[in-house]
């Protein structure tokens, strides 16, 4: 049935599925029963990811530990949850972090096929998707229960800034776009495309904020300043990182990451998250911490 639809249609349809699972998945975030839920359907995107990360790998005729990447990537995202609900974890995503690494160095010590560029397309997936996406789910439970703010709210804040990117980058590039903004990497976008994008990360992060403050909703405070330059900040984040999925599937070879009517892949809906989640993150860290 999506195939009678065009690009544009499939896109809308498939979003709007996304999107619905996805504000379910935030609402629920908090309550204990599902909780693992929440972290598999993060962690399940991360390794859904990654595996697409390591096809492109191998177009490029590398060997990575594609297994032991995508189980590691996977378990660090459990184990992020883990320190998020207990204080005594706090470090057990470091050490997962640590384990993966020894494991990576023991599979090649016995392979021993261009162990240089396979171990680091193997650890580089870890950081690039596990490390980067399992923000999402510090952003979720930055806050604990007692607090007034609410992470649900800012890891909604994070998806629908960095999404207006694209979305604004996209219409605002079909209407207007003429100069090429690195042909080489992506030859659709535009220089005007990526600055309607930036615009609109701005503008929806100011109106986010001020509809907090209209209706004095304590849950997710930021300041004016704040909106704007955090707005600012996930614009150019989301565009670098859906750039950068870009560099890697046109030297990979590859149009799209995998097959979901009208979005490609896992990948390519992840890709402009994959910066902007650890900005919000960080951002959480240094202005709302304790």
């Amino acid at each position: 049935m999506l195939e009678k639809l065009t690009p544009l249609q499939q896109r809308l349809a498939v979003s709007s599925v996304a999107i619905f699972i996805s504000l379910l998945a935030i609402f629920m975030a908090p309550v204990p029963a599902f909780k693992p839920i929440f972290t598999l359907l993060i962690a399940g995107t991360i390794g859904m990811a990654m595996w697409e990360l390591f096809q492109i790998f191998k177009a490029k005729g590398l060997e990575p530990a594609s297994k032991a990447g995508i189980f590691f990537g996977v378990l660090y995202a459990v184990a992020v949850a883990v320190s998020t609900q207990y204080k005594a974890a706090e470090m057990l995503p470091k050490f997962i972090l640590l384990i993966s690494l020894l494991c990576c160095f023991l599979y090649y010590f016995s392979r021993g096929k261009s162990p240089l560029q396979n171990l680091s397309a193997t650890v580089f997936s870890l950081a690039y998707l596990a490390v980067t996406l399992s923000c999402m789910i510090r952003i979720v439970y930055f806050f604990d229960d007692h607090a007034v703010q609410d992470g649900r709210w800012w890891l909604l804040y994070t998806l629908v800034v960095t999404k207006m990117t694209d979305t604004g980058g996209f219409f605002i590039g079909k209407r207007f776009g003429k100069e090429k903004l690195a042909p080489y990497i992506s030859p659709k976008k535009t220089k005007e495309g990526a600055l309607g994008g930036f615009l609109a990360a701005v503008v929806c992060s100011f109106v986010l904020m001020l509809l907090a403050k209209i209706i004095d909703y304590g849950a997710f405070q930021m300041t004016l300043w704040q909106s704007i330059w955090l707005g600012a900040g996930i614009g150019i984040c989301a565009l670098i990182g859906d750039l950068s999925e870009s560099l890697l599937k046109r030297d990979g070879g590859i149009k799209d990451s995998n097959q979901v009517p009208g979005l490609g892949g896992m990948l390519d809906v992840v890709d402009s998250l994959v910066f902007s989640a650890p900005l919000v993150y960080i951002f959480l860290k240094v202005f709302m911490g304790p």
